[in-house]
């Protein structure tokens, strides 16, 4: 159940939820901050905790509102396009100055911008596919399937029963460098499946940069 929580006629929705997890997380989600918090650590403490820091979180909370695109706005590796639908088939669209075409007959906003978004990503994937194959042959790596999902939490996953990679669609939002991240810590896991220090070495090893993309990541939009 959202709640709200009112500083100094700010309002902040959230919503609590008991996990059994070790540490409490903070995640924005659609337009609440969602808390999972371990069954131990009273409700009370949680709420003391954000007051405490308010302005923090409820700053964060107007970026996320903010980050959310309108239904006819659709951002494309940073670049925000108005979205202008036709009713024709079959499915096809394309980029003119600062709009995004589309033909088709699906009502859905969303379910067109996840169709715009996945085929974008699978171009910028292309882009990218050399220069990932070359480091993966460097360091003796065997390629892996790569399945494009839409999901509000993360923007990938190495899956070891499956043996492939999942991407975030919403990938297509930002600057490619993003994606290839993304790749890179995912092939990572391949080696090592958690995030310990040996882990972040193999990291390190397919690319050298990846600080600025993981610390960055996090403020990413990945609303779509």
């Amino acid at each position: 159940m959202i709640k709200e929580l009112e500083v100094n006629n700010q309002i902040l929705p959230y919503k609590i939820i008991n996990k059994n997890n070790k540490n409490t997380y903070f995640r924005y989600k659609d337009n609440y901050l969602e808390i999972s918090k371990p069954y131990k650590i009273s409700e009370k403490y949680i709420i003391d905790y954000v007051i405490n820091n308010f302005n923090k979180f409820y700053k964060k909370y107007l970026t996320h509102i903010n980050s959310i695109p309108n239904d006819l706005e659709i951002i494309l590796e940073e670049k925000s396009y108005q979205l202008v639908i036709n009713n024709k088939r079959p499915f096809s669209f394309e980029i003119i100055d600062n709009q995004v075409i589309v033909n088709t007959t699906i009502k859905d906003i969303t379910k067109i911008k996840k169709k715009i978004y996945e085929d974008h990503l699978l171009k910028m994937i292309n882009r990218l596919t050399s220069q990932i194959d070359q480091v993966l042959k460097t360091n003796k790596i065997k390629k892996r399937p790569k399945i494009l999902k839409y999901y509000k939490s993360k923007f990938g996953s190495y899956h070891r029963i499956n043996n492939e990679i999942t991407l975030n669609i919403a990938l297509a939002k930002a600057n490619i460098n993003y994606l290839y991240y993304v790749i890179m810590h995912e092939y990572a896991h391949t080696k090592v499946f958690n995030h310990s220090k040996k882990f972040y070495k193999v990291l390190e090893t397919l690319m050298p940069n990846y600080k600025y993309y993981d610390k960055n990541i996090k403020k990413l939009s990945i609303w779509l």
